[in-house]
């Protein structure tokens, strides 16, 4: 039995990837500690330990209250690291981004002797650019990615959460034998054909759910449904989500007089996100172009295909490599007129909404989570496999010398 802890500055019941990765190794009997913000779980979840940072995760957009919530962060998880691995060392210390730099309160758990895994969520320079713009989001960008490089250089493995993301990291001169990718596949025993994609209401609803922020296009999505409000009088909205910019969308429908198409909820737990998801016609991935958005393979759309829900993409890099165009029904990104055309082509063409979700379904296939899941579980043990292969060339030379002598 291994032992791992877990660090990441994320909600642990609203972050799927973490709470997988996590279970994956409880579940064949490691020992697991999580190190995460604290959101009134109960102190063990499925055979995980929870260790709560009892501070709220920073949505704003101020870059000082930014970086103060990430350092206030490092310190108190670098204490909770530090003095669980002076109790008992952790064969493995996994950190997960935003951000890179959080690999620091892994320092001391690695001179004990734990390998360090540094899991990349998002890549950091290009969002600092989309967000904050200008010459200073230009600086930013660059300092971040040598930032990336640094606590790649710290971390024993890395992993990628797509191909794509593989090839960037490796450009960025992060070591390519350190390198594995793990996809973001939903938990199959979350999202399963348990919840069957059945709308229940006479209305033609569409679902956006996640972080709300600029760069993911929410307000474009409302703009579409204003456009349509003729069109189609029984089009409904369902966002479920929080972020730095669910004020600004809420007025957006406030100032478009949307309140009674557009339903605003608030995250939920993983395990309850299928059941809002399913009552939904269409889910929409409405992002915006940028080099941040063209490197993401959205979490949303890996969710809608896996229960069957017809989707409504931009047309972004990663989403054209793993999904055919006849798998979703592609839009040009930032343009509200041509996501208004893709959803009033599903709107009238309920067959089509059929193929769609089959098609998607089926292109999912290779990123499955039982897959997905042998490959996190190898990218960890592989570490560990150089380890015992290079004990057992030293015992076995000192069985020799014995028998020589």
């Amino acid at each position: 039995m291994g032992r791992f802890l877990i660090i990441a500055y994320t909600a642990y019941l609203h972050d799927g990837r973490v709470k997988r990765h996590a279970e994956a190794l409880a579940e064949r009997g490691d020992h697991v500690d999580v190190i995460s913000l604290a959101g009134g779980e109960p102190s063990t979840i499925n055979g995980v330990n929870l260790i709560g940072v009892p501070m709220p995760r920073y949505r704003g957009s101020s870059k000082a209250a930014y970086l103060g919530s990430y350092i206030r962060f490092f310190a108190m998880a670098s204490n909770k690291a530090a003095r669980l691995s002076m109790k008992q060392r952790y064969d493995a210390v996994i950190v997960c981004t935003m951000p890179d730099a959080v690999v620091v309160c892994a320092i001391l758990p690695k001179i004990l002797g734990s390998k360090v895994v540094l899991d990349v969520h998002d890549t950091m320079p290009e969002l600092y650019r989309d967000k904050f713009g200008g010459a200073r989001g230009a600086v930013g960008a660059k300092l971040l990615m040598l930032e990336e490089r640094m606590s790649s250089w710290c971390a024993d493995r890395v992993l990628a959460v797509h191909d794509l993301h593989r090839d960037r990291l490796r450009d960025a001169g992060v070591p390519a034998h350190k390198i594995r990718v793990v996809a973001n596949s939903p938990d199959p025993r979350i999202f399963n054909r348990y919840h069957n994609h059945n709308p229940s209401s006479p209305d033609f609803t569409l679902v956006c759910h996640g972080t709300v922020t600029a760069r993911l296009g929410l307000d474009l999505l409302i703009s579409a449904v204003h456009s349509l409000r003729t069109e189609i009088p029984d089009l409904r909205l369902r966002v479920i989500g929080q972020g730095d910019q669910l004020a600004s969308a809420r007025a957006l429908v406030d100032r478009l007089e949307l309140n009674d198409r557009i339903d605003f909820m608030n995250l939920v737990p993983v395990e309850e996100l299928p059941a809002l998801l399913v009552t939904a016609d269409v889910g929409v991935v409405p992002y915006r172009p940028s080099s941040a958005t063209h490197l993401m393979l959205p979490v949303k759309l890996l969710d809608y295909a896996t229960l069957g829900i017809p989707v409504i993409a931009a047309r972004l890099r990663t989403v054209e490599h793993y999904f055919a165009t006849d798998a979703v029904e592609l839009f040009e990104p930032g343009s509200i007129a041509d996501l208004a055309r893709a959803i009033s082509r599903l709107y009238n063409d309920p067959l089509l909404r059929q193929q769609l979700a089959e098609r998607a379904t089926n292109a999912l296939r290779s990123l499955n989570w039982e897959r997905q899941r042998s490959e996190y579980l190898g990218a960890i043990d592989s570490l560990f496999e150089e380890q015992d292969f290079a004990t057992d060339v030293s015992d076995n030379r000192t069985n020799v010398e014995a028998g020589e002598s």
